[in-house]
C-alpha cells in the first residue's frame, strides 16, 4: 500500500515538474529565433524533402543503364471436348508442361546524356529553391522579431503615459480638494486616463496576434510563453542604387530563371534525340520447357530449351513530318522558352523598380525620423515648461495633458519609424540576397 502511495506521489511531482517547464517563459534572441525556425519550420521541412528527393535522383541516375529484365513461368495443356475419335484424342490431349523464360532488353539512344543532365539540373533548381525558402523564413522571422521589439517598446510607452496621466489626475484631485482646481479639471484628467486604456488594449491584442504568428514560424507550441530580447538595428543604407542593381543577376529569382531555362533547353534536346534520332535495341531470351507429355519424344518430354537474341535499329520517321505531334511539341517548348525569357526581363525590371522604390522609402523614413527626433526634444521642453507653470498655478491641467500627449505621440512615432526603417532594410536585403550590413 505504501508503494502505491509513493507511485502516486512520484506521478504528481512529475506532472508538476512538466507543468512548470511548460509554463516557463522562453526568451529568444534573433539568432536563436532564426536557428529554431530553420529546424522546426514546416515549410522548410517540406522543401528539405524535395531537395533530398532530387539528391536521390542524382545518386541513382546510373539506373538508366539497367536493362529491362523479366522472368516468366507458365503451364498449359490441351484436351478434345466434342470429338469422340480416340486417335484424335490421343494426339491432342495432354499437358504441355512447365515453361520458364528469361528476357533481357536494353535500349541505347543519344538521349541518355540529356537524361543524366536533367537530374543534375533538377537538383540545382531544388537547391536554389531550398535556399530561397530559408531566406524567406529568415526574413519573416526577422521582421516579426523587430515588430515584437517595437511593439514591446510601444506598450511600455503607453503604460508610462497612462501612469503619468494617473499622476496628473491625482494632482488635480488633490488641488480640487484643496480648492485650487475646479471639478471640470478633475473630470478632464480622469477622462484622459480612461481614453488611453482602449489604445493600450488594442496594442496588446495586436502584439498577441503577431506573437502567435511568430510561434508558428519557429515551430513552437501556441501555448508556449515566448518573449523576445534584443534591439532594433541602427544600420543605415549607405549603398547607391547603381551599386545595388549589380546584385540583381545573383538573386535567387534570377538564378531560378536561368536554371529553368537550361532545364527546358535540355528537355527540348532530349525530345529531339528520342523522337528524331535512331536508337539501338538489344534483346535476348532464354526459354525452358519441362515435362511435356504431349510429345512423342521421350527426351523432349522431360527437357527442352531455346535461346534467341535480337539486335535492331529503330529509326523514327513520323517526327520529321511538318505538323506532326513531335514538331508541335517542340514548337510549344520553343514558345515556353521565349515566354521564359520575357519573364526574366520583366523580373529584372521589376527588381530594379523595387530597389529604387525601397531606397526612396528608406530615405523618406530617415528624414521623418530626423524631424521626429527634433520634435521630441522640442515637445519635451514645452511639456516641462507647462508642467512648471501648472505647479505654480499659471496654467490649467488641460494644457499639461495636451503637452504630455504631444510628447507621447512623438515618442511613439519614432518607435514606429525605426521599425519601418529596419523592416524596409530587411526587405531590400532579401530581394538582393545580401546581408543588411552590406547595404
Amino acid at each position: 500500500m505504501k508503494t502505491l502511495h509513493y507511485l502516486y506521489a512520484l506521478l504528481f511531482l512529475s506532472c508538476c515538474a512538466i507543468s512548470t517547464i511548460q509554463a516557463a517563459e522562453i526568451t529568444v534572441t534573433l539568432p536563436e529565433a532564426i536557428e529554431m525556425a530553420r529546424k522546426n519550420n514546416i515549410n522548410l521541412q517540406s522543401s528539405a524533402i524535395d531537395l533530398k528527393g532530387a539528391q536521390r535522383d542524382v545518386d541513382t541516375a546510373w539506373n538508366i543503364f539497367l536493362p529491362s529484365v523479366n522472368a516468366t513461368l507458365s503451364n498449359s495443356g490441351s484436351a478434345v471436348v466434342f470429338q469422340d475419335n480416340p486417335i484424335i484424342k490421343a494426339g491432342t490431349n495432354g499437358n504441355n508442361g512447365i515453361s520458364a523464360g528469361l528476357s533481357v532488353q536494353f535500349q541505347l539512344n543519344p538521349a541518355l546524356k540529356n537524361q543524366l543532365d536533367s537530374h543534375g539540373l533538377n537538383y540545382s533548381i531544388q537547391q536554389v529553391s531550398y535556399q530561397q525558402a530559408i531566406s524567406e523564413v529568415e526574413r519573416n522571422v526577422t521582421k516579426l522579431f523587430y515588430y515584437l521589439l517595437a511593439e514591446t517598446t510601444n506598450l511600455e510607452l503607453q503604460e508610462k503615459n497612462i501612469a503619468l496621466a494617473e499622476k496628473q489626475y491625482g494632482k488635480a484631485l488633490v488641488n480640487f480638494e484643496s480648492g485650487y482646481a475646479s471639478e471640470i479639471e478633475v473630470l478632464s484628467a480622469q477622462l484622459s486616463v480612461e481614453q488611453l486604456r482602449p489604445s493600450l488594449q488594442q496594442s496588446e491584442n495586436a502584439y498577441e496576434g503577431q506573437l502567435l504568428a511568430f510561434k508558428v514560424l519557429l515551430g513552437l507550441p501556441l501555448e508556449a510563453e515566448v518573449a523576445v530580447e534584443g534591439e532594433l538595428p541602427d544600420v543605415e543604407l549607405s549603398t547607391s542604387v547603381n551599386d545595388l542593381k549589380k546584385n540583381i543577376e545573383t538573386t535567387y529569382s534570377m538564378d531560378l530563371m536561368r536554371l529553368n531555362r537550361e532545364a527546358m533547353q535540355n528537355s527540348m534536346a532530349l525530345q529531339k534525340k528520342v523522337d528524331l534520332m535512331p536508337s539501338l535495341m538489344l534483346q535476348a531470351q532464354y526459354g525452358l520447357n519441362l515435362w511435356n507429355s504431349s510429345t512423342k519424344d521421350r527426351f523432349n518430354e522431360i527437357f527442352s530449351d531455346s535461346a534467341t537474341y535480337t539486335v535492331s535499329v529503330s529509326i523514327p520517321l513520323d517526327g520529321h513530318i511538318p505538323g506532326s505531334r513531335t514538331q508541335v511539341s517542340l514548337a510549344k517548348i520553343e514558345d515556353n522558352l521565349a515566354k521564359l525569357e520575357l519573364n526574366r526581363q520583366q523580373t529584372k525590371v521589376q527588381l530594379e523598380q523595387s530597389i529604387i522604390t525601397q531606397v526612396n522609402t528608406l530615405q523618406n523614413l530617415k528624414d521623418q525620423m530626423q524631424v521626429a527626433k527634433a520634435n521630441l526634444e522640442l515637445a519635451q521642453r514645452v511639456y516641462q515648461m507647462y508642467l512648471t507653470q501648472y505647479e505654480a498655478g499659471y496654467t490649467d491641467n488641460l494644457t499639461v495633458e495636451d503637452a504630455q500627449q504631444d510628447v507621447f505621440s512623438v515618442e511613439q512615432q519614432i518607435v514606429y519609424l525605426h521599425y519601418q526603417y529596419a523592416s524596409a532594410l530587411v526587405d531590400l536585403a532579401y530581394d538582393l540576397q545580401i546581408d543588411i550590413e552590406q547595404l
